[in-house]
Formats: structure tokens, sequence, C-alpha cells
């Protein structure tokens, strides 16, 4: 009898015949497209106390010249029959780690979620058919692997703080010693079925991962696989759109116009601003971009009120950024106030640059580090120390500065101030605002605003852009001077 034959017997006997100490480990390859791009190791150890299970993968990604890691981990403590105790998801890419934790007992789910300086707790009901890894995986050995079968069972979605009903179902088509078996979330929210891979001789799911839309599954590792190097995924390159033309300095000063095509037929249409007029045809959106381009609403009592308030990852209220908002001396309009700040962030920021993960304003400004939402969240907050309602907008721009890419549209994030009249762009990270500025998203700097342009840039395809017509004088775009930012590229080197 092999090893991997005898921990599935573990996982379908009955508690009271299980031998007082087990081990099942599993070591994978992670891959996208057929390369190698990271690992997973998986351990479940079966004592007569119970049964504890981790799983721990990091995939490797490329960030211009460097390399970053994505490391995941997942813990789960049971009883010997199956019985769920704890739970634990910790992800870290970047200086913010995202962690969440579940205590569960007959009265209930005690649930901690972190992530940065944002910490959630509260409390679930224990629902009746909750499984967590052994108890899911010995439901699972106990079906007839090459039979169709289907079961429902309640599973624990940490980072989302909820519960949910469950349905798993087999074809009972074992491939290359796989099921593909589908997982359907029960209930109207709305969220699609996903194929979850069974390997039949480990006894174990094979895990998948998506990142900015990109997805990664695992697979076995065998000795020559261990072997095998790890490749940086390209990540920064999966999410460029290339230019149509090479648009030179003087063309982002301009009005453009660009047409987006998007692969996704019901995607909500692009933002419309003051700077940003948009046009719907069908999956093509039209969009005109300069300093007063577009319309908006204004806002209501409540919104401003909202831009101008702290929240998890705009710190506003902190003691450290207002003394640091204080310290830019700025004072009169929002336009000269605004433009202080800007070149407060330019000299504070000045460490390294890190592509992965998503920092608070308090986490950047301690470690100065980071990339355009660390610049844009920590603008934000000194505005808003200042008084003035911000909000972060995440979407595209034509620039080589956090990225390295030439001559393509690359994920970017920025602010816009509201100034009493408009809501008008500032730019931190690359210096001024410009035509080739387009807008995604509009948020409050979380990191879920930002994630979901990162989804949607997959589904577009920049068609064509056009130079409109000059500017008026009145209509100039404005800018930080550019002797406020020396240490940043030319327009030309962009």
């Amino acid at each position: 009898m092999n090893w991997r034959f005898f921990a599935m017997l573990v996982l379908a006997m009955p508690a009271a015949f299980a031998p007082a100490a087990s081990a099942q480990t599993f070591d994978g390859r992670i891959e996208h497209e057929g390369r190698r791009h990271g690992s997973v190791e998986f351990e479940r150890r079966s004592t007569r106390d119970g049964i504890q299970t981790r799983e721990t993968a990091r995939i490797a990604i490329a960030t211009g010249s460097a390399r970053e890691w994505m490391n995941f981990e997942t813990r789960s403590a049971e009883s010997s029959d199956g019985k769920p105790l704890r739970q634990s998801l910790r992800i870290q890419a970047g200086a913010a780690p995202r962690e969440a934790s579940a205590q569960i007992g007959a009265n209930g789910i005690q649930l901690l979620v972190r992530h940065g300086e944002r910490r959630q707790q509260l409390q679930l009901p224990l629902p009746p058919q909750l499984l967590l890894d052994a108890g899911l995986q010995r439901r699972i050995a106990a079906q007839a692997p090459q039979h169709a079968w289907s079961f429902e069972y309640d599973e624990l979605d940490l980072f989302a703080a909820r519960l949910r009903q469950v349905r798993l179902s087999s074809d009972g088509d074992v491939r290359d010693g796989v099921l593909q078996l589908r997982q359907e979330y029960l209930g109207d929210d709305g969220t699609p079925p996903r194929i979850r891979p069974w390997s039949v001789a480990e006894a174990h799911f094979l895990p998948r991962w998506t990142i900015a839309g990109s997805e990664f599954a695992s697979r076995t590792c065998d000795a020559a696989c261990e072997r095998e190097a790890i490749e940086d995924y390209p990540l920064l390159d999966t999410l460029a759109l290339a230019a149509p033309f090479r648009i030179p300095s003087l063309a982002r000063r301009k009005i453009l116009r660009y047409v987006f095509e998007s692969s996704d037929a019901d995607a909500a249409a692009l933002p419309a601003t003051g700077e940003q007029r948009v046009v719907q045809r069908g999956n093509r959106s039209i969009v005109t971009v300069c300093a007063d381009c577009g319309s908006e609403a204004p806002p209501t009592a409540g919104e401003l009120a909202n831009y101008r308030s702290a929240n998890a990852w705009v710190q506003s209220d902190h003691a450290q950024l207002r003394s640091l908002a204080r310290s830019a001396r700025a004072s009169g309009s929002v336009r000269g106030r605004m433009h202080k700040l800007v070149q407060l962030v330019q000299v504070h920021m000045n460490g390294d640059r890190q592509t992965m993960g998503y920092a608070s304003a308090l986490q950047a400004a301690d470690s100065r580090a980071g990339d355009c939402t660390e610049f844009a969240v920590l603008l934000a907050a000194l505005a808003r120390a200042n008084g003035i309602a911000t909000r972060v907008v995440a979407g595209l721009t034509y620039s080589s500065r956090f990225t390295g890419l030439q001559h393509v549209f690359s994920p970017h994030a920025w602010v816009q101030a509201w100034d009493g009249q408009r809501w008008i762009s500032y730019d931190a990270g690359l210096g001024d605002f410009d035509s080739t500025h387009i807008v995604l998203a509009i948020g409050d700097g979380s990191p879920q605003d930002y994630a979901g342009v990162l989804n949607r840039v997959r589904r577009l395809r920049l068609v064509d852009a056009a130079q409109i017509e000059p500017l008026a004088r009145s209509s100039a775009l404005h800018t930080t001077a550019a002797a406020t930012a020396p240490a940043y590229p030319s327009s030309s080197a962009k």
C-alpha cells in the first residue's frame, strides 16, 4: 500500500479507528500557462488531540528589475472527528499583510479580520454543516470516486466575514488522477460557480489563486519539478495597454480622445468627471480628457463629509499625519494648498519603490516607500488633515515612472480635490496631471477600489487615440512646477 492511498484511507476512517499519529504532506508547483512561478506546501498532522492542517504558497512577481513575493498561508484545527475548532488565513504582499482568524465553538464563531491598520471583530452563528479542511476532505473521500455525486455544506469566508452555503458536485470523470469538482454558492449573491481540482491520489485540493485577474494553478511536484527554476511572473507587463502611437510630451498637454473596447459586455460605463467625458457605444467607450473636458454633478453634503473624513486607509486624523500636513505650511486657496502638499509628498516619499501590496497613508508615511497608490493615499490623508475634501481615483496613465515600461498605458492612482466648484486632479507620484490620465474608478482610498481596476484593465483594449485640438489658454492643464520634482523623469523620458 503506498502512502498516498493510506492517507486517503485515514481521511475516510471513523475517528475511533484512526492511528495515534499520522502525517500527510504534499509539495507542488504553481504555474501560469505552463510556466512555473512558485511553490506550494501542504501538511496535515493527525493525533489523538485532533487534526492540524497547514498550507503555504508563494508566487514570484517581477516588478521592474526586482523580484517580489506574494505569500499565502492557511491553517485550520479540527477535532479527530472533523469538528471545526480554528481557522486562519494570511496573505503577505508588500508592507501590509491581510489576515483573518476564527475561533469556533458551540456558542458561535469569533472572527477577527485585519488589513493594514484596519481591524474588524464580529461574531457569526455556528451553522449546522460547517466544514473546514479535514472535514471537507473526509466527506469527499467518502464519495465513490468514479461516480457522479453532490452534497451541500457551509463554508466560512474569512476575509468577507460571512458564512456561505455551498454545493459541491462531481461528474465522476477522473482524468490524469484529478477530479474537476464544481463548487456552487447557493443564494442570490451572484457569485459564479468555480472549478476546484481534486487529486484522487493525494486526497487533497490542488489550490488555485487569482492575482489581478491572472489565474495560477498548482500540481504535484516530482523530483524533476523540484529542480526547475521559478520564473518571475511579469505582472506589470500583463497589465499594460499598448499605445497606438508614441505620445510626445506636448501632445499630453492637449485634448486627447481615446477609444477603448471591453471584452465584458456587462461592464459598467467608465466614470465621467470634470476632466473626462465618456460616450458609450456598445462595448466601446469614447473618452475625451483635458483639464475641463467633462462635467459631473457636484457632490452632496454627505459625500463631501465622507471625502473629508478619515478611514482605515486614509488616517487623516492621526497625530503623525496631521503634524506632517502642518509641516507643508499650506494656506490660501485649495489649489495653492494642494500644490504645497504634492511637493511635501514628493520630498517625503524618498524610499524604495514597492509594487506589491497596498499600504495605508500612515504606513506610507512611516516607510517612505511604495508606488503610485502609496503616494495617492498619503496625499489624500494630508489634504483631508488640511480640511480639503479628496477622493482617490484609479485608472491608466502613459508613464514609465513606476513600471519601467515604455509607450504603454499602465494602472495608476492619483487624487482629486474639491475646490468648491469642481474636482481637480493632483498626481504626487508623477508630479502633475495631463491628458493621459484616464479614470476607471473613483473611491475613498480602500484597496478594493484599486483591485477592481486591475481586473477591469485586463478586459480593456485601447483601439485608438487622437489629439483633438489645442487647449485654450484658460483651460491649460494644472501642473506642479517642474522644479518641485527634480528626482522624477522629465516628460521626454516617460
